[in-house]
């Protein structure tokens, strides 16, 4: 299983919902990309958490990159599976609408 890290996202304005992310292999305890971050649909996304690959929002502070909230998959009333933060017990600081867009 890899990790995946996303720091960047973009929006359909006509629904509010993410379309594509920036993303990349991360190595957890560093934060470092592990390979070139490249764009990709959400589908992408989707299918990596499926499959088991941990997914997690990056926050970059003061130049230093944090992990943020996990990344799942959620189903919408279309059919289509989109993505949004993890909410443990309703308690977050940071969620993936906190992050650039691209």
């Amino acid at each position: 299983m890899a990790t995946f890290g996303i720091d960047a996202l973009r929006i359909n304005p006509s629904n509010d919902r993410i379309t594509h992310v920036r993303w990349a292999a991360v190595d957890p305890a560093t934060r470092s990309w592990l390979s070139p971050t490249s764009i990709v649909e959400v589908a992408q996304v989707v299918d990596a958490i499926h499959r088991g690959d941990a997914v997690w929002s990056l926050f970059t502070l003061g130049g230093t990159r944090f992990l943020g909230p996990k990344i799942v998959a959620v189903s919408h009333t279309n059919g289509h599976d989109g993505i949004d933060t993890d909410v443990p017990d309703s308690h977050i600081e940071k969620c993936i609408d906190d992050l650039p867009r691209i």
